[in-house]
Order: structure tokens, then sequence, then C-alpha cells
């Protein structure tokens, strides 16, 4: 998409002529992305945590595809599941350096991780969940998003 069409498609809702669900295709995706909170730089690592509300949800859901890692954090409480937030989380390559150290603002944690294996290790409430993934498998090479969803009892 050229910046022209971009700055166009954005003056167009933030004037209120048009809603952003009635644009599609990659106007859309930038607009959910100006919604989703900022990307934030540690290391070699971009990252973004949030998805507290509805719209900001799924503003990063929009733009999940677009992270080689997407993390998600949920509570399972009798018959229904809660988004959880304040989860601490490292990330460690496969030599057991650390990647990333940080706490979730929200259910949501998107990374740009270089292609290898990486252990994410997760914790809420003092329970300790750790789990292996590898970004940008190397047996499957159409594979350039990984989902992980981490599980805590009530």
């Amino acid at each position: 998409m050229k910046l022209k069409d971009l700055l166009i498609a954005v003056s167009i809702v933030a004037l209120g002529l048009l809603s952003p669900l009635t644009i599609s295709g990659e106007t859309s995706e930038v607009i959910s992305s100006l919604e989703a909170p900022m990307p934030v730089i540690a290391g070699s690592v971009t990252y973004l945590t949030g998805g507290i509300g509805a719209s900001e949800a799924e503003s990063i859901r929009a733009i999940a595809k677009n992270y080689p890692l997407e993390i998600v954090f949920v509570q399972k409480l009798d018959l229904k599941e809660e988004f959880l937030a304040e989860v601490k989380v490292k990330i460690e390559d496969h030599h057991q350096n650390l990647i990333l150290d940080i706490t979730t603002e929200g259910p949501y944690l998107l990374a740009n991780l270089a292609k290898g294996s990486y252990q994410i290790i997760a914790e809420y409430n003092g329970n300790v969940k750790r789990q292996w993934v590898n970004v940008g498998d190397i047996n499957n090479k159409k594979s350039k998003h990984k989902k992980v969803v981490f599980w805590w009892p009530a």
C-alpha cells in the first residue's frame, strides 16, 4: 500500500466519514495496528503486549500474523475463560540466554524473534509454566507465525 493511500484512509476514518469496519484489505490492517499498543524494542527483540478491552484485543489479533510469535494468557474459571494480564514472561534461546524479560500489560504478547528454538517461561500468581517453541520452524518453511496459549487453573 502506498503512503498516500494510507494517509487518505486514516483521514477518512478520523473524520468519521467511514467506519474502520467498512475498510478492507491492507488499509484495515494498518488502521487496526494504529489502535494496538506501540511496539517496544528490548535488545534484539521488538514486542508488544496488551489486549485489554475488546478494541485493543481485536487490533492485536489483526496484526498478530506479522509477528513470528504470538502468546496468549488465559485462566480457566469454572465454565468460562478469563484473559490474564501481569504475567511475568521470560524467553530464553536454546543456549539459555535471556532474550526477553517482561511483565505483560494484557493477555497478548507478540514478539519478533529470530528463527530458532526458544523456551517461554510464564509465571502467574506463583504458578510457573514452561514451553519450548520453534519460531520460523525449520521443518515447515511455510510456517511464519506460531501461536502459544498458556492456561492456568482458577
